[in-house]
This record gives structure tokens, C-alpha cells and sequence, in this order.
């Protein structure tokens, strides 16, 4: 299992920085054994992060996906899709006036999310300039992240 001394607080620096329950937050992703999900899926991680973390008060949907997507960024998991769920992302959809679909995982979690194409395509109709690497990616995570700050420019 991988401790806080290990890299912990690299591999979750961003979902730390996002949550305001952030003693809380540290006290569960001690107990989440990263190892197990190296050759897992993004939807298989985000069902085992949720049964964590659904219960514990002050960890939402937006600290569910930020702990799935560190896990999957740390094993090179590519994240096909946009995810939607914080106020960023929710924010850029609608300055760029894409329309959210909704990824039914299992019978319990339901996220918002975009296609990369959408986005490529609004940011062209509309004129607005995206740096050449993140065209070219095919990583929703890493899509998602640009959107988010994209729109603090707006």
C-alpha cells in the first residue's frame, strides 16, 4: 500500500488543493491502495473511489473524480471523456455553449460530460485559440483541466 511518505500528497496534490475538507480527505486516501489499480479502467476506478468516499461527509463528486483521475494520470489511464462536475468546467460548457451528455456508469454514479471533439469544434467556431498539444491530445482529463482555466480568462 502506498503511504503519505511514498508520494501520496504528489500523486493527490491537486484533489487536496480542491477539497476544503482537506484533513479528512488525507485520512481516506491513506487508506486507498493505488497499486490495485494499475491495469484498471477509468469507470472501474471511479466505482471503487466512489464506494470509498460516498459516505464520508465533505467528499463529493468533484474529490471522487480528482482521486480517479490522479490514479489514472500516475498509470498513464487515458480518460476518454470531458468529465463535468466542478464549477470550471460547468462554466466553460456554457461560454462555449456545448450541450452535456450524461455517462451513466453504474446505478449509482451519473457524471455530466463532453466529447473532446465538441470542444474542439466550439473553440473553432467560435475563433478561440487552444494550444497545439492539448489539440492533439486524446485525454479527456487533460482537456478538462484546460477548459477549467480557460474560462477564468473569460
Amino acid at each position: 500500500m502506498m503511504n503519505h511518505s511514498s508520494g501520496l500528497t504528489d500523486i493527490f496534490e491537486e484533489t487536496i488543493s480542491h477539497c476544503r475538507w482537506k484533513t479528512v480527505l488525507r485520512a481516506v486516501l491513506k487508506k486507498i491502495d493505488i497499486s490495485k489499480y494499475e491495469n484498471k479502467k477509468f469507470e472501474e476506478i471511479i466505482v471503487e473511489i466512489y464506494g470509498i468516499c460516498n459516505q464520508v461527509k465533505g467528499l463529493g463528486m468533484l474529490t471522487i473524480y480528482d482521486i480517479t483521475s490522479a490514479i489514472c494520470r500516475y498509470y498513464k489511464i487515458n480518460i476518454d471523456k470531458v468529465y463535468i462536475i466542478g464549477k470550471g468546467p460547468k462554466r466553460a460548457t456554457k461560454l462555449l455553449k456545448i450541450k452535456t451528455k450524461t455517462y451513466k456508469i453504474n446505478d449509482k454514479i451519473k457524471i455530466k460530460f463532453i466529447d473532446i471533439h465538441d470542444i474542439l469544434c466550439a473553440f473553432d467556431s467560435n475563433g478561440y485559440e487552444i494550444n497545439e498539444n492539448i489539440r492533439s491530445s486524446k485525454n479527456g482529463d487533460i482537456f478538462e483541466t484546460y477548459i477549467c482555466n480557460w474560462q477564468k480568462t473569460k
